[in-house]
This record gives C-alpha cells, structure tokens and sequence, in this order.
C-alpha cells in the first residue's frame, strides 16, 4: 500500500515539472486586423489574425484563412502566415501548411511558434504547440 502511494506521489510530482503547453497568443486589434490582412492581400473578412505576446510589444503575428463567403473563397488556402511588425509596419516572414522545425526555427523563435500554435516536424516527428 505504502508503494503505491509513492509511486502517485512520484507520478504528480514529475507531472507537475512537465512544461505545459500554454498559448498566450490573442486576438489582433481592428488595426492590426487590417494591416496583416493587407500584407497577404486579403480581405480582413477573409483573416483569421493572431497576435503574439511572447514579446513586451506586439511583433509576431500569423494568419490563416477564414471562411467569410463567397467573396473570400478565392482566396481559400490550409496553411499559415507569419508576419512580423518590423520599422512600424507588418511583414511577411513564412508560410506554408507543413513546416520543417529546423527551417522554420531560423526565422520565427521557438517560443513565438509555439506561442501562435505553429506544428512543425522535427526529425520526422510531429512538435510545437499541438505536439504532448
């Protein structure tokens, strides 16, 4: 009896030191909506925009299509964007719908990948922020 109860104390405490998987990525003010949208000339309707907040200002973000309609289905696309507000306006830095870690560690940081929950296969497994 004296065992087990060891064993679950261990189990909980080396559960507790595990990193959590925590996104803080929110979502864009109607400016930054714009102003991302317009980088992969789209209509704002058509973006589904998230914000980093990794760092102290806001610099990262990532978007993806949305539907919104008829008007949007020309623009119709699986993957995801990653711009980065650099000088005082927003730029495209990467895109696609698989990423490589390696690669795309390069450009976005970690922890901003994580933060937008950006999936990339490292050594022919799945991780980033969706990946336990």
């Amino acid at each position: 009896m004296r065992g087990r109860f060891l064993v679950s104390i261990s189990v909980f405490a080396a559960a507790l030191t595990l990193p959590a998987v925590v996104h803080a990525d929110r979502a864009p003010t109607a400016k930054q909506h714009r102003q991302i949208a317009k980088v992969l000339q789209l209509p704002p309707r058509c973006a589904a925009v998230r914000i980093s907040t990794v760092t102290k200002k806001p610099k990262w973000g990532s978007v993806s299509w949305r539907p919104g309609g008829a008007k949007c289905k020309p623009f119709a696309a699986d993957g995801v964007t990653v711009v980065k507000k650099t000088q005082g306006h927003w730029r495209f830095i990467t895109a696609g719908s698989s990423f490589d870690c390696g690669p795309l560690y390069k450009v976005v940081p970690l922890a901003i990948v994580r933060d937008l929950g950006i999936s990339c296969i490292l050594g022919g497994y799945l991780a980033g922020s969706d990946a336990a």
